[in-house]
């Protein structure tokens, strides 16, 4: 009788390895597939940002003759040169964009917050009809000329403030912060009232230190939507001392197309062909100088962004 126990709990284990061997390599192998995937994907992803890269970087001889190039041979940094000359105008804009997008950015993220945690309390009166009021902003809009005629009135045209106060609140940001707010403990909040604080204090010292994530993640959403503003600035912004990079950008281009256009200066285009790079290198390196900056914020939030991103399709 022991034999036979002793014959059963052997085999068993041979079954049990075998089905561990068996699950080990199921599991390599999708872990491979898995890898190649993702590098293929990170390939097809980064591959037109390089081709605006080489792109930018080639000779206007070589693109003319072969379009972008990867020889370092002919590559050349007069595109950036023409770009951010000593006279262009996108310094003085890349200062206004960086104005707007920082101090947007922080004004944006402060009064969302606070909207969205005085929301998230569900004793505050009217908090049903409030709650109505935001989601009804996000299905109907006065249109443009209300919205022109607003600012207008509040004198912001041809203002700096003119493309950050009208824009200082998402409704849709403001509700994946509200149900954040809702998804902390109410326990700490009780605890606090009961220390004595106020709901300023809970706010400041309790609910934002916890909201590090979600509000890297609406942070990073705000920054990309100021950095990347320009229509608004087409209607607001007459003084070229005041238009966003975005914009002084699009005018650049604009005027190179217009002078390297040989059915309206034929002459002209034929001299300027020669020593001028073709639009189509311009505006590689355009993109260029208008991706990398924000490009370069993006590793230092990414931690948090992916943990925002992450909570909220849990808890949400």
């Amino acid at each position: 009788m022991g034999e036979n126990v002793m014959q059963t709990i052997i085999e068993r284990g041979r079954l049990t390895r075998r089905t561990r061997v068996r699950r080990s390599v199921g599991d390599r192998a999708f872990d491979i597939a898995n890898y190649v995937f993702l590098a293929l994907l990170g390939i097809v992803t980064i591959g037109p940002f390089l081709y605006l890269i080489f792109g930018s970087l080639t000779d206007a001889t070589a693109y003319r003759l072969g379009g972008v190039s990867l020889n370092p041979a002919d590559w050349t940094l007069d595109s950036y040169r023409i770009l951010l000359g000593a006279e262009s105008r996108i310094y003085q804009s890349f200062k206004i964009t960086v104005f707007t997008t920082v101090v947007g950015t922080i004004l944006s993220l402060l009064i969302t917050a606070a909207m969205g945690y005085a929301l998230s309390e569900k004793e505050l009166p009217g908090h049903n009809l409030l709650i109505f009021l935001v989601f009804f902003t996000m299905m109907f809009g006065g249109g443009m000329v209300p919205f022109y005629l607003v600012a207008k009135w509040l004198s912001l045209p041809n203002t700096v403030w003119s493309i950050i106060f009208p824009f200082l609140v998402s409704a849709w940001y403001m509700l994946i912060m509200m149900k954040f707010f809702e998804a902390l403990p109410r326990e700490l909040e009780d605890a606090a009232r009961i220390d004595g604080c106020s709901e300023l204090m809970i706010f400041v010292r309790i609910v934002l230190p916890l909201s590090k994530p979600v509000l890297a993640t609406v942070g990073l959403f705000y920054a990309v939507g100021y950095w990347n503003q320009w229509f608004w600035a087409t209607i607001f912004l007459r003084d070229t001392n005041l238009q966003p990079l975005q914009l002084v950008l699009r005018s650049i281009l604009s005027q190179l197309l217009t002078i390297t256009d040989p059915e309206l200066a034929a002459e002209r285009a034929k001299t300027q062909m020669d020593v001028m790079p073709p639009v189509e290198v311009l505006r590689m390196g355009a993109i260029i100088v208008t991706v990398i900056p924000i490009a370069i914020v993006y590793p230092f939030l990414q931690k948090y962004f992916v943990q925002g991103v992450m909570i909220g399709a849990i808890k949400g």
